[in-house]
């Protein structure tokens, strides 16, 4: 006589009631008396237990999907004391344990010590459960008699394998395993369902990280819209799954209820708010990739259901801080059902870059890869990746992530070193990504960066946060300092001539169009069509980039000088200069125009050169070493 249930919330927080709605299924039996377990997945010691007289409950005849509408069986109040988790509801039938439920007790945020949250979703296990006879994917053909649910409720029991495995209801899989696995690492970790992501703006506000588990697929745009916020208010985010964030819902009936039309044309949201039409992410009329959130996403991805070829992931930069305690080159063969990927392309020195699509920011690296043409769905590709826009997001990329820990030591390092770094925030510091021998200037355009050496040569450097090399594209005679605009380069000479030339991925020459200022020209920039220049005696200039003889720098005397400046950049419609005395500065107000004074931001160690690509600041120095900072956060002095 089974039973099966459901709960009147996803969360709760301790000391609130929590609602069962139980019934018998297939019974001959009217009513039975069964005592009901719930524990905590992660600490077999927080438990409680009690007793219920459970009773037939009917099936809705028509709509079931949309709510089964059962009396209530008993409320339950989670005692004071019991710690933010997620918990199971089971019973012992015949010896043998049965999962009914699972919910999260959600922390008091503002009294909680730990420090990352982990999103327990609830949405996708809705989307697949098929209770009532029908699902998101129930039937699978639009073309048959019957359609698959528009509108699916939380009010049915859950047939979503979400707590067992191989069909042992008593062994819990991803994230009551990875659960298990931080307990066993002491990392203290609450957790919360996808409700509460959705619903409380401030929830992540209390958390210096945020762990994407299992299958996360269907998000709402309030929970998308509070992600971005957290990482660029400096929260980091942990993703150990793949097809995250794939597809927009929304909720209905006091979040009871989960929308999804598919298509844009069936949702009559289209004629209200386009923003909130239920379609993958990608696409119109919502327009709005995962990757620009989690650097990855399905489109280049891949997907299959055998699952005898599981597939290894090859690591690209082994001396990462990720891979560091690693000798392998590669992951076991875990990577299964789905993966997430950035499009990206093999350089011929070996190593991959992301292309910038959908998204994907320039700055993101791509720490390993698989290559699964041979499964025949989508695109074919995984990428684990790393990239950082204030807050840091480590994306693992594969649905099967958490299955493979415990058994992979090389997921096992992985995960520990990501925890390790980003369970806490990212001091905002310097990152050493490589070498720069022997330069005398560098600048970026294009999502790219090039470099003046003293040899006269001109290379070309993609983005990537890792060691990689340069291409020599051409020469550059005698520069001592470089600047990009509107698609060129510009460049001083030894001898304070100006020069520009176009971005070309090979030699081309040099259009002399002037002089720099008079006292001599230390450092240039480019920004809004004008060259900004620091002269020898630290005072700011500017003329307009016209490729043309004619214009000339003047000065812009309200700006207090600075004889320390040795390079100079731009981000956005600020300057960002070195000095001599290895400080970092920054014009001190967020117009150029607007400032009259330079403020002290960091160190800056040693420079020759600066440069920005997108939020991005590398520093070549004199001792022949790349380095970046992420000026995402920089706020008004």
């Amino acid at each position: 006589m089974p039973v099966s249930g459901y709960a009147s919330a996803t969360s709760v927080k301790a000391g609130e009631t929590l609602t069962f709605y139980f019934g018998l299924v297939d019974s001959r039996r009217t009513t039975r008396l069964t005592t009901f377990i719930i524990e905590n997945v992660a600490d077999a010691t927080v438990t409680g237990r009690f007793n219920a007289t459970v009773r037939v409950q009917a099936t809705p005849a028509q709509d079931a999907w949309k709510g089964f509408g059962w009396t209530p069986t008993l409320a339950f109040q989670v005692p004071a004391n019991w710690p933010s988790g997620l918990y199971r509801l089971i019973y012992i039938n015949d010896g043998v344990t049965q999962n009914v439920l699972s919910f999260v007790v959600a922390p008091d945020a503002a009294q909680s010590s730990a420090r990352t949250l982990l999103h327990v979703s609830y949405l996708t296990p809705a989307a697949y459960n098929n209770s009532g006879g029908r699902g998101f994917y129930s039937p699978r053909d639009e073309n048959d008699a019957v359609d698959r649910a528009r509108k699916v409720s939380f009010d049915r029991p859950s047939l979503y394998p979400r707590l067992a495995e191989d069909e042992s209801p008593d062994i819990y899989i991803n994230e009551a395993k990875l659960l298990n696995w931080l307990h066993d690492a002491d990392q203290p970790i609450d957790c919360c369902s996808s409700i509460d992501l959705h619903s409380d703006p401030a929830l992540l506000c209390h958390y210096d990280c945020l762990v994407l588990a299992f299958h996360d697929e269907y998000w709402t745009k309030a929970m998308r819209d509070h992600c971005e916020a957290f990482v660029r208010n400096g929260g980091n985010i942990i993703c150990l799954s793949g097809n995250t964030c794939y597809r927009q819902v929304r909720l209905e009936n006091n979040n009871r209820t989960v929308v999804f039309y598919k298509y844009a044309q069936l949702d009559p949201m289209r004629h209200e708010n386009l923003d909130e039409v239920t379609v993958a992410w990608t696409e119109p009329p919502v327009n709005r990739p995962q990757n620009h959130l989690l650097g990855v996403g399905f489109t280049q991805g891949a997907f299959s259901l055998a699952g005898r070829d599981r597939r290894p992931y090859d690591i690209c930069f082994p001396d990462h801080w990720v891979f560091q305690g690693i000798d392998a080159q590669q992951t076991s063969p875990f990577l299964f059902y789905e993966t997430d990927a950035a499009a990206y392309v093999d350089e011929d020195d070996g190593y991959p870059r992301v292309t910038g699509e959908e998204g994907t920011p320039l700055n993101t690296t791509i720490l390993a890869k698989a290559d699964l043409r041979h499964w025949f769905s989508k695109p074919g590709r995984a990428t684990m990746t790393i990239f950082s826009r204030n807050g840091t997001v480590f994306n693992a990329a594969n649905t099967h992530w958490i299955a493979a820990l415990g058994s992979d030591p090389v997921v096992d390092q992985i995960t520990r070193n990501v925890f390790a770094r980003l369970a806490r925030p990212v001091p905002w510091n310097w990152e050493h990504v490589g070498e720069a021998r022997n330069a005398t200037a560098m600048a970026a355009t294009d999502g790219k960066l090039f470099l003046c050496t003293s040899e006269n040569d001109l290379w070309r450097r993609y983005p990537v946060g890792a060691h990689v090399p340069w291409t020599k594209i051409g020469h550059a005679n005698h520069v001592t300092t470089m600047a990009s605009a509107d698609g060129y380069l510009y460049c001083v000479t030894s001898d304070n001539l100006l020069w520009a030339r176009p971005l070309l991925q090979a030699d081309a020459g040099w259009q002399r169009l002037g002089q720099g200022p008079a006292a001599g020209t230390k450092a240039i920039a480019g920004a809004s069509g004008m060259i900004y220049a620091i002269d020898s005696n630290g005072a700011l200039h500017r003329r307009t980039a016209q490729r043309q003889a004619g214009p000339t720098f003047t000065q812009m005397p309200w700006i207090a000088p600075n004889r320390d400046i040795v390079a100079l950049t731009t981000y956005s419609d600020i300057l960002f200069a070195a000095t001599s005395t290895n400080r970092l500065l920054r014009t001190n107000r967020d117009f150029i125009s607007e400032s009259d004074d330079w403020h002290d931001l960091h160190h800056c160690n040693f420079a020759i050169g600066l440069a920005v690509v997108e939020w991005m600041l590398y520093v070549v120095t004199s001792e022949n070493a790349l380095w970046r900072i992420d000026l995402s956060g920089v706020q008004h002095p």
